[in-house]
């Protein structure tokens, strides 16, 4: 009877480290630091500013021929 529960409490530590183990490991990263929400009206502006502040140093250009 002794080791039948003691059976049952191994498995059951075993099974809540599981648990634990799967919601850390299967959270998303939040090393983003883009606004999801912006609360209003996205036009052609914000979304070129965007675009332009990940892809482009601050001191680097756009040229025609680059684009091609």
């Amino acid at each position: 009877m002794n080791k039948k529960i003691l059976s049952l409490f191994f498995l059951l530590i075993l099974l809540v480290s599981v648990t634990v183990s799967y919601a850390y490991f299967s959270q998303p990263s939040t090393s983003d630091d883009h606004q999801t929400n912006t609360g209003g009206d996205i036009d052609d502006d914000t979304v070129s500013s965007e675009i332009d502040s990940t892809l482009l140093d601050e001191d680097q250009g756009v040229e025609i021929g680059d684009m091609i």
